[in-house]
This record gives structure tokens, C-alpha cells and sequence, in this order.
């Protein structure tokens, strides 16, 4: 403000200019407020450009500025107080001592805050290299100086982070064996027998090198009883858009009921806030690596994504294909997921489908089951849907309008909660679709389907969400239980269900299915860990807003909340009270790495110097 109004006093037109900056601020910080009245996270540089026809979603922009017009009417006070003021504004005449004063005034307070960060250095150079949530970002240093830090780094970079390797102390040897002896059985691990010591000793720069020797110490995931159990089987896989296992009501769902319950039954999964939206967790769904904004896609492009599941499934001879029901270009999709390995179709792009807001899941199969169902080898299609897009309400969403009759008498008193419900029946009558062609091509108990949301319904209003997921309105979405869903995975030729009380995350998704699958893959690159392995899992729950924070996390010994700093044990923890610190501080140390080299894993195209174009090392130990 100071510095502002000193510049303003250099200048004989004053009251224009300081209506300009004024109406410039409040343009500014007025999109912002509505921005983040609809995604509950603030805007980002990231996204621009990444959208297709943002005139689509005028519904949305309308609820926002309905839902932000306090805020809004708050903001434009002092234009309006200035306006009806502005003749009795007294400014100080150009580089008189008040002038002078001001400047002055305006340096010192710059010192000043300047002083106060340099305590802080490390906490400050870690939020500008954005291994945080981007609204964590603005949090910690306001709404302009975040998006002029986050402009600079798109532009230059990201400040380069120190981080000490996790596993330097517990192991010593580079290259961990393949096999391990056990008193009860030999272990065998998920591993391609990369020679990270040639790799060390080639690092073009430092970087590289630290993340060589990263992965080499980083533990394999072990082959284990369920190492092929899918093996040689199809495979459909959905991101369902903005999903809950919340809204799964049995008698209206009887078959996202039945692959909830009936198959590998994961009670323990959470899928957090990257910062990207439905970028990133599909990012995080399709890579087993995570990112923290929705780059992530766009960037991937022109990047060799080795863990990405088409590319997997493609090696091992399955046919690859890809669609959702939107436009392709929507987050440069078109780019990144034939980099991922997919026969890409979209809206518009090769899948002609009925206009609505949003579209329709079970048309999208309807139009797309005949291209692969009748394949002369296995499979493997990845569907990303829409219908449960917010806005929740029967004007908003075509879906739910569509179905609205249907959830009259569930049970749920709150519309907006009846209407993500009526919406997320696309995907049951998708899924019932799907299960009935394959049953009629005898091909049914050889597929397997698989799913996981991209974010949690961030669209229902607090107290929705609140009657949803039966939890306290206040500070709702700081709340770690929230970002609870279930990763729903199924195949008709299971005899049981298999309950998975692990803790985990969306980015463990790949190596999981991997390992079910049978693939040939190196789990010590992947950031995620097969679910169903001895190695310690760790699931990273970064929540929205407010207290929740970003970097908590759960293992099997219990849960971390990153801004009170507080440990809680679970019913099976092991640790005794001395341990408890050594063990908080060597899995944030763990936590920071994998959210480090994670992001870098995309930035500095890695994969590209472990393998070659047919995924092979292109270095084995002898």
C-alpha cells in the first residue's frame, strides 16, 4: 500500500490512476474469490490454456459469483467509498518530505518482512518449488505474490531442493538384490536388475545423480501369493469423476455394489488433494507417480512415461485404448495419453456422442464397446467419465436431472446430495452395460474392472457433504476422513472377497495392478507400492483447506497431521512411546523425498535415462 501510493504521487492524473489500480485489484482478486467459490483451491498459472470451451462452464461461474457475492460486494467497497470521496483526497505534491517519507516508509517495511523470512529460508524455498498444494502456496505468502512466484517459476524453474536420501543410513549397498532368503520362504522382487552404480557414475548433473541414488536405495516391492492372479485378463479401468463410495446406494446400485463389496475390498484408501483437480488424480491414477498441479498432463506429452499403464500393458501385448466423454483437448489429453500408451478418442475426437452438461457415461460405452470386445488378444481400456461433474443440482447436471425420480426416497434429506447420487447413476448403468456385453461374449469372468475417483465431490456445499459422509460441517474439508474413498477393483471369476486394510494411495494404483497382472516392472522408480506387498506403505493425504494441511500421512503404525504436528497410533501399531519421534521423522523424511523426486520424475523426463524405447535398463548389473 505504501509503495503503491507512492508511485501514485509521481503522477498529475491521481484519481485515475488510483481508480485504475483499484478496479485492476478488484478484478483480480474478485476471479479469484470466485475461483476459488467453486474449486475450493485457488487459481493457479498452471491451468491456463488447458481448457478446451470454458464457456461450458458458465453454470459453474454463475454459482460461483451467487455463492462469493459477499465477498464480492466487500471488495468493491473501496472503489465505491473512493468514487464518492475522491474530491476530498488529499495527496502529498511529487518528492515533497511527506513524498519522501512515504518511500522511505515503504523500504523499511520491505526489511522488515524480509528480515522476518530469512528464519524461515528452508520452509520458504520448499513452498516455492511448489511440493505443496498451490493453495498451501497462497497461504503462506498471499494470493500476488504466490501467482508472481509461480509465474516465475513456469518461466525459469523451480529452486532446486535439498533433501537428504532416507535410506542412506538403513542401507549401504546401491544395488539391492532380486532375491532375498527368509527363514520361511525366498523373497522375490519386482525389479528389471537396473545397475544404478553405472547409471551414478553417467549422471549428466547432479540432479539426476541424486536420483539415481534415490531409486537404488529406494526398496523393490516383493512378488508375492497374488504376484499374476489376474494375469493374462482385461482389463477396464475408470477414473469416475469427482466419485464417492458415499454415494453407492446398494438397492439403486446393485453393480457398483457388488465390485464394491465382492472383490478386493480396499477399507483403508484415501485419494488426496494434489493441486491439479482432476489433472493430477488421474495423473497419480494412470502413473503410480503423483504431481502438484495440473501441468502434470500437458507436460507429459513429449516425456517417456514408463509407469504409465498403457505403456505397461502395452509391452506385455495387450491392446490399449482410451476415452472419455468431453472434448480430447480438454487438459492436452490429446498429447499426453497417447504418450501413456492409448488409442485416444474424445468428444469430438473420433467419439461421437449426444450434447449435454454434462454428457453421458453409458452412451460412452455404448459407442465404444464394439471397437475392442471382439480383440483377438487381452485388453486394456481406460475410460475417464463426466457425468458426476458438479454442479450438483437438477438445473446443473443433466444427469442428475436426468435420474432425479430415482433418488426420491433413499433416505438423504439434502438436494444436493440426491443429485450427485442421481448423476453417479451414468456410472452404474455404464458398468451394468459393460458387465452384460462381456457376459454375452463369454468374456466377463476374463475381465477385470477397476476404478478410483480423481478428487472427492469438492462441489457439494459443506453441509452436503457433511450429511454424506456423516461428518462435522465445521472445517469439513481440513478433515483427512473426507479424502477417504475406496479403490473398487472386481472380476466376476473371484470366489471371495479379499479385504486390504493397508493403508494407500491413488499413486499406488499401477504397481498394484502390475503385480496382479503379472507385468515385468522396476517398483523401485514407481512412486507408488503394491498394496498387497511386505513393504511398508505410506498413503499421502494432502487435504483442502484450513488446518487439515498438506503432507499428512498414514501408515500401518498410525496417522501424522502435518500442521499440529501430531501422531496418532493405530489399534495395530507396534511402536513403543521412545520410538514414536525417530519414527515420525524418518517417514517425513521419506514422504518429502517421494513427493520430491516424484515431481521430478515428469520435470526432468527420468525414466528416459533408466530405459529404452521398449522399456528394457538400459544398464543391468552382470
Amino acid at each position: 500500500g505504501l509503495l503503491l501510493s507512492g508511485v501514485v504521487m509521481l503522477f498529475k492524473r491521481r484519481n485515475l490512476l488510483i481508480g485504475l489500480f483499484l478496479s485492476v485489484l478488484i478484478l483480480y482478486y474478485g476471479f479469484n474469490i470466485v475461483y476459488y467459490s467453486i474449486f475450493h483451491t485457488f487459481f493457479s498459472w498452471s491451468t491456463v490454456f488447458m481448457a478446451a470451451d470454458v464457456t461450458d462452464f458458465y453454470r459453474e461461474a454463475i454459482a460461483g459469483v451467487i455463492d462469493a457475492s459477499l465477498q464480492i460486494i466487500v471488495i468493491f467497497i473501496p472503489l465505491v467509498l473512493f468514487i464518492l470521496y475522491r474530491k476530498k483526497v488529499e495527496l502529498f505534491e511529487r518528492f515533497s518530505k511527506p513524498h519522501i517519507l512515504n518511500f522511505v516508509c515503504a523500504a523499511a517495511a520491505a526489511v522488515l518482512i524480509l528480515s522476518l523470512l530469512l528464519p524461515v529460508e528452508a520452509n520458504r524455498k520448499q513452498i516455492q518449488a511448489l511440493q505443496l498444494n498451490y493453495s498451501e502456496v497462497v497461504k503462506s505468502f498471499g494470493l500476488a505474490i504466490a501467482n508472481i512466484e509461480e509465474g516465475r517459476e513456469l518461466i525459469f524453474g523451480a529452486p532446486e531442493i535439498e533433501i537428504k536420501n532416507p535410506y542412506e543410513v538403513t542401507i549401504t549397498l546401491t544395488n539391492q538384490s532380486d532375491v532375498t532368503l527368509n527363514i520361511e520362504r525366498l523373497i522375490f522382487y519386482n525389479t528389471l536388475n537396473i545397475d544404478f552404480d553405472k547409471l551414478i557414475e553417467q549422471a549428466p548433473n547432479s540432479t539426476i545423480r541424486n536420483m539415481h541414488e534415490y531409486f537404488a536405495l529406494n526398496p523393490a516391492s516383493d512378488k508375492n501369493e497374488y504376484t499374476g492372479y489376474f494375469a493374462g485378463k482385461n482389463l477396464i479401468f475408470l477414473t469416475l469423476e469427482a466419485f464417492s463410495d458415499k454415494v453407492i446406494v446398494p438397492e439403486l446400485m446393485p453393480t457398483l455394489y457388488r465390485m464394491a463389496t465382492e472383490g478386493f475390498v480396499f477399507t483403508n484408501f484415501y485419494s488426496g488433494q494434489w493441486g491439479g483437480s482432476t489433472a493430477s488424480g488421474e495423473y497419480a491414477n494412470l502413473t503410480g507417480n503423483l504431481y502438484t498441479s495440473a501441468a502434470c498432463l500437458r507436460n507429459s506429452a513429449n516425456k517417456y512415461n514408463y509407469s504409465a499403464m498403457g505403456n505397461m500393458f502395452k509391452r506385455s501385448g495387450y491392446y490399449t485404448y482410451a476415452y472419455h466423454n468431453w472434448y480430447g483437448r480438454y487438459y492436452d489429453r490429446d498429447k499426453s495419453h497417447p504418450s501413456y500408451g492409448y488409442t485416444y478418442k474424445a468428444y469430438g475426437m473420433g467419439l461421437e456422442i449426444t450434447y449435454y452438461w454434462p454428457t453421458s457415461d453409458y452412451e460412452m460405452a455404448v459407442k465404444t464397446i464394439d471397437e475392442y470386445i471382439n480383440c483377438d488378444k487381452p485388453f486394456h481400456v481406460y475410460y475417464l467419465t463426466l457425468s458426476g461433474h458438479t454442479n450438483y443440482t437438477w438445473s446443473g447436471n443433466n444427469m442428475a436431472s436426468r435420474h432425479r425420480s430415482e433418488v426420491q426416497n433413499i433416505g438423504f434429506t439434502n438436494e444436493n446430495v440426491k443429485a450427485i447420487i442421481a448423476c453417479n447413476l451414468e456410472v452404474e448403468n455404464m458398468l451394468a452395460y459393460l458387465i452384460e456385453r462381456l457376459a454375452e461374449a463369454g468374456k466377463l469372468e476374463d475381465t477385470v474392472f477397476a476404478m478410483n475417483c480423481d478428487h472427492y465431490p469438492y462441489g457439494l456445499p459443506d453441509a452436503a457433504l457433511a450429511q454424506l459422509y456423516g461428518l462435522e460441517e465445521k472445517n469439513i474439508r481440513s478433515n483427512i476422513e473426507l479424502y477417504k474413498n475406496q479403490f473398487i477393483l472386481w472380476c466376476a471369476s473371484m470366489e471371495k472377497p479379499v479385504i486390504v486394510d493397508t493403508p494407500a494411495a491413488a499413486y499406488d494404483i499401477v504397481p498394484t495392478l502390475a503385480n496382479l497382472f503379472g507385468l515385468e516392472y522396476e517398483s523401485k522408480v514407481i512412486t507408488g507400492t503394491d498394496i498387497l506387498s511386505e513393504k511398508e506403505n505410506i498413503a499421502i493425504i494432502n487435504t483442502n483447506t484450513g488446518a487439515g494441511g498438506n503432507w499428512n500421512w498414514k501408515t500401518e503404525q498410525g496417522t501424522y497431521y502435518s500442521v499440529s504436528k501430531k501422531f496418532v497410533k493405530s489399534d495395530d501399531c507396534t511402536l513403543t512411546d521412545d520410538e514414536i519421534e525417530g519414527y515420525v521423522v524418518s517417514v517425513n523424511n521419506k514422504v518429502s523425498a517421494m513427493s520430491k523426486y516424484s515431481i521430478y520424475i515428469l520435470d526432468y523426463d527420468y525414466y528416459r535415462y533408466l530405459f529404452d524405447s521398449n522399456g528394457k535398463p538400459r544398464y543391468s548389473k552382470e
